[in-house]
């Protein structure tokens, strides 16, 4: 390939990260597999070493994994992982509600259309954009604490909380139903300036994420 101009290579770059962490998040890549260079290169459509800059952000992040001499792996997520990741997530999100819930005019707009988002998605029984659906309600609650700090931790914990892979159709859609459920209280909380309230569902909703049995 050609030289890159700065420009490109930095258009690249946060192109390739965008979508290989969508896809990571929606647990579209293997786990344990190895991000081959010349696979991602061509399926993206991206210069090699725009690439590899953003593999090392990905890295950085904690979403992948260098090998222990070249290469980036995703890593296998065990249970004592999800249960560290679930817990951080849960500690991030209820500081996040303790801001919403003192500001003096929080934006719960992005929330809200989320929630809508995920109640069409579930409608339409499409697995993959529940999932995104519901990332960007956690992301979103995020966002209405207004602390940047708080965004670039949280980004370390993507976390899906429903998965597209659950074994039975019926046991996918009672998650879901619970989770839309689970939404509209917590927004109902923070309208109403309840953090207590708000924290509890949100404890509510977490620990469901460990219980969900997955197609081995």
């Amino acid at each position: 390939m050609p030289k890159l101009s700065s420009d490109n290579l930095a258009s690249q770059r946060e192109r390739a990260y965008r979508a290989l962490r969508r896809l990571l998040i929606l647990q579209q890549i293997e786990p344990g597999g190895r991000l081959r260079e010349p696979h991602w290169s061509q399926r993206l459509k991206v210069h090699r070493s725009a690439l590899r800059e953003a593999f090392a952000r990905l890295a950085a992040e904690g979403m992948i994994r260098r090998g222990d001499r070249t290469g980036y792996f995703v890593p296998e997520l065990s249970a004592v992982d999800l249960a560290e990741i679930t817990k951080l997530r849960l500690a991030l999100e209820c500081l996040a509600i303790d801001e919403v819930c003192a500001a003096e005019s929080p934006d719960l707009e992005p929330m809200i259309q989320a929630g809508e988002e995920f109640a069409r998605f579930l409608e339409g029984e499409y697995s993959l954009g529940a999932i995104e659906a519901d990332r960007r309600f956690h992301e979103s609650l995020i966002d209405a604490a207004r602390m940047s700090r708080l965004s670039d931790l949280y980004q370390r914990a993507p976390l899906p909380l429903i998965h597209g892979d659950v074994e039975e159709p019926d046991q996918w859609r009672q998650a879901c139903v619970r989770t839309l459920d689970e939404h509209r209280r917590i927004i109902e909380a923070l309208k109403a300036r309840d953090a207590d309230r708000a924290k509890r569902t949100l404890r509510e909703h977490l620990a469901h994420l460990l219980m969900l049995p997955l197609r081995h």
